[in-house]
């Protein structure tokens, strides 16, 4: 497999900060593919796929870092169930709320990923995509309180 990435994300904070809490930043977009940007200004929210290029392994079992970060009780559970960078294969998946395209960037906020993260795709986030019923554990939910 090989992938090219479409952009990157600047932000300029450090990645302490990152591991705590989520961020203000811009995606910047290769200007092979700023066309396809187009339309993208009418959703919220987009979904960010990305390569996480500060690899570090792929322990199957983790501590979820942003709850233990903020002093929140954090259960030791299996890396599918998290948001955790370190997985079997380094690929991120994130989503952000879109503030602005401008031609060749998109300033959003919400980030999850370091400055200087490789983006692979964007996509825009429907409300359709959460089905009816979706749940998740408490301590996954505590993350965005």
């Amino acid at each position: 497999m090989s992938f090219e990435p479409i952009g990157v994300v600047r932000h300029g904070y450090p990645d302490d900060e990152v591991r705590r809490r989520r961020v203000d930043g811009t995606i910047v977009i290769y200007d092979k593919y700023v066309e396809g940007l187009r339309g993208l200004e009418e959703f919220s929210h987009i979904i960010v796929i990305s390569y996480l290029h500060r690899y570090r392994g792929a322990p199957l079992v983790v501590r979820p870092r942003r709850l233990e970060a903020r002093g929140l009780q954090a259960p030791e559970v299996g890396v599918f169930a998290t948001d955790s960078p370190d997985r079997p294969n380094p690929i991120g998946v994130s989503i952000v709320r879109l503030l602005e395209v401008r031609r060749g960037s998109l300033s959003v906020s919400d980030l999850d990923l370091f400055d200087g993260t490789p983006v692979l795709d964007i996509k825009g986030f429907s409300p359709t995509r959460c089905p009816e019923g979706a749940r998740a554990p408490r301590w996954a939910l505590a993350d965005h309180v």
